[in-house]
């Protein structure tokens, strides 16, 4: 591609998966009680937002487009009463897609969020604001620090800059919205986990459960030359690889369609932001270990394994993955994966982690047909013939990091995932996977089954993982799943461009 992206108008944090960057995170939510004061906020906040202009040398790119790494990366957001608090035109909030005005709590029965993940559980910063107009989250500021890797602990830049943000909400008047767990925290930390290395600490691409994670991200037109599309993009009719259009994750660009999509006005003030989810998620760690230790045990008994050998397949495919990330689809069963497992690194075995289909395998003998990551990014699996049209335009840029300390009996620690999604249409793309692909289990043939993992789980939940024909064992089931993962708050957020931040700090928006 010669066209490029205006990678100075676009925030840094859309593009850019800041985990290895920036293994620590920290969240703050704000509510403007007077749109001029909050203006002026938003003017004095803009300048220090980080783009996606590069920090690292990239073929293609001229020196002019890249910067220096920062020790903090600084991104900003808005709830749609965010933007309504700023007083922005009626035709321009008018414009906005439905499901981002009602925000994430009212659509929590379609996302999945009830019972235990209803929003009257949640964390008490997204608990009924209605009754409080100043708890009404209207702006997110993300702080995305990097770390001393002696202690593990974040660059003392990350206070610095949480020192100014509040020193900045205190001269405007903006309020920090209380109410994060544990205790009543004036913010969310995150951080990626870490573990003991020769000099001090290293970061664990991970998470709770003990899954590698970070595998197969989205990619699209135009990319860094420095990506490969493989696995991250779509596949084409002949089965190569190839990037998705730039619409689907940005606002004002051509998407797989071919159209660019009907967005509020003026056209400035959309292009080049985007949506984001933003989802705390509990990680029941004490009540998975368990249930997979018992399973194992009758499984081991049926499949005539050890036990061992049955704890690791079930989560393997409960998710698609083995523990360590290497995907069921090249290496099926438990011997396979001891035997990828001791292939010599190389070009090839790196590859096979991301660069694979799921044509060759209808029936789900090798990785069930509602496995975690079969559901949420279903590849060429709905329609072969036509490879990944039906999937293309469902795609999510994963972004978060995990929160919190567990330890393998514990459900009851405040620890989980930061999960943000980066997407175009929330309705079409996010809640589309929410709903139809990981709460039903429809398009994967398994009638109301919901994912093994992050679906909701009811007294009669089970996940069924099928044999091969030539074992001559049946199917096994894991019957009476309990819930794995907690919703515990989150909403719908508007990223603008560096553009849409100037106006909206000028009040300089006309939607005729």
């Amino acid at each position: 591609m010669t066209r490029k992206l205006d990678l100075g108008d676009i925030q840094g944090n859309i593009l850019c998966d800041y985990g290895s960057s920036f293994p620590k995170g920290r969240y703050l939510f704000l509510n403007i009680p007077n749109p001029a004061a909050g203006r002026d906020f938003i003017d004095s906040v803009r300048g220090k937002v980080t783009t996606s202009i590069s920090w690292d040398a990239t073929e293609g790119y001229p020196s002019e487009l890249m910067t220096t790494k920062p020790k903090v990366a600084i991104n900003i957001a808005f709830t749609f009463a965010g933007l309504l608090a700023l007083k922005l035109p009626t035709a321009t909030l008018g414009g906005m897609p439905f499901e981002f005005i009602d925000g994430m709590a009212k659509r929590a029965p379609i996302l999945g969020d009830i019972v235990e993940s209803d929003p009257q559980h949640w964390d008490p910063i997204w608990r009924n604001p209605d009754k409080d107009p100043r708890r009404v989250v209207h702006v997110m500021i993300a702080l995305s620090a990097q770390m001393n890797n002696v202690d593990g602990t974040p660059v003392h830049e990350l206070q610095d800059e949480t020192d100014w943000l509040i020193a900045l909400c205190k001269k405007y008047g903006i309020v920090i919205c209380q109410g994060h767990r544990p205790g009543n925290g004036a913010y969310q930390d995150a951080s990626l986990l870490l573990a003991p290395s020769a000099n001090g600490v290293r970061p664990l691409p991970s998470e709770h459960f003990g899954f590698a994670d970070g595998f197969g991200k989205a990619t699209f037109e135009p990319m860094d030359p420095n990506e490969q599309a493989t696995g991250g993009g779509k596949l084409s009719g002949s089965g190569k690889w190839e990037p998705l259009a730039t619409g689907e994750f940005l606002l004002g660009h051509t998407d797989e369609a071919q159209e660019i999509p009907a967005a509020a006005s003026p056209r400035a003030f959309t292009r080049n932001g985007t949506f984001m989810v933003y989802r705390k998620l509990h990680q029941n760690v004490g009540s998975f270990n368990r249930y997979v230790a018992e399973t194992a045990k009758t499984h081991a008994r049926i499949m005539g394994c050890t036990e061992e050998e049955s704890r690791e397949t079930i989560k393997a495919k409960m998710v698609g993955r083995w523990s360590n990330g290497v995907p069921l689809m090249a290496a099926p069963t438990y011997r396979e994966w001891k035997a990828f497992n001791a292939r010599p690194d190389s070009a090839e075995k790196q590859r096979a982690y991301v660069d694979f289909k799921y044509r060759d395998d209808p029936n789900g003998e090798k990785c069930p047909l509602t496995a975690h990551i079969r559901r949420t990014n279903t590849r060429d699996m709905l329609d072969p013939e036509k490879s990944s049209v039906l999937n293309n335009r469902r795609r999510l840029l994963r972004r978060g990091l995990p929160y919190g300390l567990s330890t393998p009996d514990d459900d009851a620690g405040e620890h989980g995932i930061i999960f943000m999604a980066i997407c175009a249409s929330l309705f079409r793309q996010f809640e589309f996977v929410q709903q139809q692909w990981l709460q039903y289990g429809l398009d994967a043939h398994a009638g109301n089954d919901t994912c093994p993992i992050v679906g909701h789980h009811d007294a009669n939940a089970k996940f069924v993982i099928p044999a091969a024909k030539e074992s001559g064992k049946p199917p096994f089931i894991c019957s009476k799943l309990p819930p794995f993962v907690e919703t515990r708050g989150g909403d719908y957020f508007f990223l603008p461009s560096l553009t849409a931040l100037r106006m909206i700090a000028m009040g300089t928006i006309d939607p005729t």
